[in-house]
């Protein structure tokens, strides 16, 4: 199963669900030519976990300046999103998602980190959501950085989808049993995913 929509720059515009257990925000740093010398942009992206433990890239945006992490909340206002029980983004997106509609967004993940402030079950869709992304930024920079600096900004963002696609298909399959809640813990995770989960924990107890 699929949830990406787009085959064209034109991604990232369909409808979303109304719901979310986590979204976890991060940003890509592209390069691209800009002015007529090579820079780079930056852009954000967001991963939403749902109740099911499937995973979904909500979408990427070029930042453009201050009014950036309102025009990002309004995005996905406007696509459907309703709650997000917690959200892990910078504070000028949190700031926006609350602003526009203080419902939307129940806590953070940094509010959650207060000892007792969640459940086991929300600690753990927080950690894999939180490895999942992780995941996926680094497959992005690195495809990103192997690409060399973009034509422009629309080159760029023509490559983020279908990179974002690649990693739908290679790394966010829906290859769990379906017929089971999912626990958002590493036994409903995708084996790649899983692997990786264990693999920063290997490293975290070796340091």
């Amino acid at each position: 199963m699929t949830y990406f929509f787009w085959d064209s720059p034109d991604w990232f515009d369909g409808a979303l669900c109304c719901r979310y257990v986590v979204v976890q925000f991060d940003k890509l740093h592209v390069p691209t030519w800009i002015d007529g010398a090579p820079g780079t942009a930056e852009w954000h992206w967001a991963l939403g976990l749902f109740t099911d433990g499937q995973l979904q890239v909500l979408g990427a945006w070029r930042d453009e300046g201050p009014a950036t992490a309102q025009r990002i909340a309004a995005d996905l206002h406007d696509r459907g999103i309703e709650r997000i029980q917690a959200l892990a983004a910078d504070d000028a997106l949190v700031a926006a998602v609350k602003g526009l509609c203080p419902r939307v967004c129940d806590r953070t993940v940094a509010e959650l980190a207060a000892p007792g402030a969640a459940s086991a079950r929300m600690r753990q869709a927080i950690r894999w959501t939180d490895t999942a992304a992780q995941h996926l930024q680094e497959r992005m920079s690195r495809a990103t950085k192997k690409h060399g600096p973009f034509a422009d900004h629309a080159a760029a963002a023509d490559f983020i989808a279908q990179a974002f696609q690649r990693a739908d298909r290679d790394l966010l399959a829906d290859d769990w049993d379906r017929a089971k809640p999912a626990p958002y813990g590493l036994r409903a995770a995708p084996p790649v995913l899983a692997r990786t989960a264990s693999a920063r924990a290997a490293l975290a107890q070796a340091a």
